[in-house]
């Protein structure tokens, strides 16, 4: 029986792995987090409770591992920490990245590759905690990894929905076409991003477990261009649903003071964040969920939920003062 060791687990992609992994009775799956997130999931799996950036990360030198699943790293030196901490050769550490990684700046092609420049990261970034340095520490990790001599798989996956999602970034649109009578849009909801559906991204981490020993890095992007408006449109037809909706473009916006991506998620103003999945397909026989299945599938848990509030995005009373103003 192989011998996995998950570091985190308990939240968003770690809770559909860890799901989907019980079915698969050759693995042994080990848990070391902090214990802090959804502490009393998963009764039945063995869970290390630690803190990998400080000397809790010791207890992994305790043991040998067949394969590494890392959901948990945004810092340089908690990479380090865990490979020094590795006691045997392990036969795959599989790192989950982003698709943050890229360069935005220097190189703003339309669905672009693994091969694509990626960001530097100096020693003031590394240990920034802001969003601004996010793509820019994963992307030191990433060069962390291919030096340290390990066989790995790395991931780079685009904004993550689903079942469990955490961030409300994609479901912020769900909820307004559920609860609102009225919707504002930016740019017709016409700017094309990509996106990676959690089960999905879990399938391909299966197969990297035993894809054998080459190491590789892979886009998983599972709706190459999609758009707000696609969104929208589907989400109303699933939830029979139809606000009236207020094209908002993105020099009223701006005057606004409307952050792109934080105040209206999911929006950029351009369509260069997306990303070419060829590679993925090729090598690791990726299978694409259809998009209305995926979201109605991610509509039907939040009907379980009850469709709470979503943290993300502004407030309805800033909506409604901007739709009056467009109106």
């Amino acid at each position: 029986m192989e011998k996995i060791l998950i570091l985190g687990g308990t939240n968003f992609i770690g809770r559909n792995l860890v799901d989907r992994l019980l079915g698969h009775n050759q693995y042994k799956i080990t848990l070391f987090n902090r214990g802090i997130t959804n502490p009393g999931l998963f009764p039945g799996i063995r869970k290390m409770k630690g803190d990998r950036n400080i000397s809790d990360v010791n207890l992994i030198s305790k043991e040998n591992w067949d394969y590494i699943i890392d959901l948990s790293c945004y810092y340089p030196d908690s990479l380090i920490k865990v490979i020094n901490s590795l006691k045997n050769d392990v036969q795959k550490y599989i790192f989950i990245s982003t698709c943050s990684v890229y360069d935005h700046e220097l190189n703003k092609k339309i669905l672009r590759g693994e091969d694509s420049l990626i960001r530097d990261c100096n020693d003031k970034d590394r240990v920034d905690s802001s969003i601004n340095t996010y793509g820019k520490r994963k992307a030191e990790c990433e060069r962390l990894l291919q030096k340290s001599g390990l066989r790995y798989t790395i991931f780079r996956p685009a904004l993550v929905y689903g079942e469990y999602d955490n961030t409300d970034r994609f479901y912020y649109w769900l909820y307004q076409i559920n609860k609102s009578k009225e919707l504002m849009i930016p740019n017709n909801g016409e700017n094309l991003f990509s996106v990676t559906y959690v089960k999905d991204l879990i399938q391909v981490i299966i197969n990297s477990i035993n894809s054998g020993s080459k190491s590789d890095i892979y886009n998983v992007t599972t709706y190459l261009k999609l758009s707000i408006s696609r969104i929208t449109e589907m989400s109303s037809k699933l939830l029979n649903s139809y606000p009236k909706l207020y094209n908002a473009n993105s020099e009223f916006l701006n005057d606004n003071r409307i952050a792109q991506w934080t105040d209206l998620p999911l929006w950029l103003d351009c369509d260069y964040f997306t990303y070419d999945n060829a590679k993925i397909i090729s090598n690791l026989k990726m299978e694409i969920t259809d998009f209305e299945i995926s979201l109605k599938e991610t509509i039907d848990y939040y009907n379980n939920m009850n469709w709470k509030e979503p943290k993300s995005g502004i407030s309805d009373k800033l909506k409604h003062k901007l739709i009056d103003k467009l109106k």
